[in-house]
């Protein structure tokens, strides 16, 4: 009799403290706040050798011809903002541009001012680095990675 009593409380319980843990824990909109100064672009050609990974680092000459139809451009510094509003800057003028996290918190949205919306897949957002691949379909289909590393204020 007292048994039917003690496993639902203590599964209550567990419950609770979990979804207590899980509530505590910062979501991935605040993880992705602050500034991140591009590292590396590498690309992988989709129709290449599986399991081949990404084939070699973007040269400055490519990574401009890719950057011409996209809203980053040459960006060199992502600055994501509280608001949802993302500050570029780099070789060009700084621009403002809105972002939101989709899904899971796994595609992040970039939308400019002419209503131009980009979306990339966020490989990994840990506290001092982003992953980003996004895919371009050019001369050669392909999946760029970007990879970031925060700038500690």
């Amino acid at each position: 009799m007292r048994v039917r009593f003690v496993y639902p409380t203590v599964f209550a319980a567990v419950l609770s403290l979990y979804f207590t843990l899980l509530s505590l824990q910062p979501g991935p909109e605040s993880n992705i706040l602050g500034e991140w100064k591009e590292v590396s672009w590498e690309y992988e050609k989709v129709d290449s050798i599986p399991d081949s990974g990404f084939d070699y680092h973007l040269t400055d000459h490519i990574k401009s011809q890719l950057a011409e139809s996209l809203i980053i451009h040459e960006a060199e510094v992502w600055k994501f903002v509280s608001d949802e509003r993302l500050e570029m800057r780099g070789k060009s003028p700084t621009k403002s541009l809105q972002w939101k996290l989709k899904g899971r918190g796994n595609i992040l949205q970039i939308q400019g001012a002419n209503s131009a919306t980009e979306h990339y897949q966020i490989q990994e957002l840990s506290s001092d680095r982003m992953v980003l691949h996004f895919n371009f379909d050019m001369q050669v289909r392909g999946i760029v990675k970007m990879t970031f590393a925060r700038i500690n204020a």
